[in-house]
């Protein structure tokens, strides 16, 4: 159970695969303290830059680029049931080291992993504080050979952090069981 919690863990941090685009619509160029004011809030292009590069981040495996989103004082819950739902897994990282151990011990576990549904919803409670839901299903092939489907719901609470707008924490509950075999 513990490899399936570490392949699982690199899917959970790694957040997301794929965002579903969002149409945009053309807007008047801002002045520049319109510009200067807005990169002090916390908004919904701001949120998503974070995700794209988490995406980008765990595309790569890349433990530091993930870290570099992560506040300092980030509490990461993960729940993990396996097949039938008889076992449950949790954990809890609190602060930058305890995410890098996991991190490095987990991407070395997934050889490859395609997404099979990827949905992002954000909310901006306010100039300080917003939400991230990531809603996901996968495919993942380990590095051992073994085919799993993975699935979860990951809640990410994103703050502004020394002017930089961080993950501050996250809770993640998922699900993950052998992928059936193919013919």
């Amino acid at each position: 159970m513990k490899s399936t919690f570490l392949v699982y863990s690199a899917l959970a941090l790694g957040l997301t695969t794929a965002i579903i685009p969002v149409p945009v619509k053309a807007m008047p160029v801002a002045s520049p303290v319109s510009i200067a004011q807005a990169t002090n809030r916390l908004t919904e292009d701001n949120v998503r830059a974070v995700i794209d590069q988490l995406q980008t981040a765990r595309a790569n495996q890349n433990v530091d680029q993930t870290l570099a989103l992560i506040a300092p004082f980030a509490v990461t819950v993960v729940t993990v049931q396996s097949g039938n739902g008889l076992s449950t897994i949790t954990t809890r990282l609190e602060g930058l080291q305890a995410h890098r151990q996991l991190l490095e011990q987990s991407f070395g576990q997934v050889q490859s992993q395609e997404s099979l549904e990827n949905y992002v919803t954000i909310d901006i409670i306010n100039d300080d504080f917003g939400i991230a839901k990531i809603y996901q299903m996968e495919a993942v092939e380990t590095a051992e050979g073994q085919s799993w489907m993975a699935s979860s719901q990951t809640v990410l609470r994103l703050g502004r952090v020394d002017g930089r707008v961080l993950i501050t924490s996250a809770t993640v509950e998922g699900w993950i069981s052998p992928r059936p075999a193919q013919n």
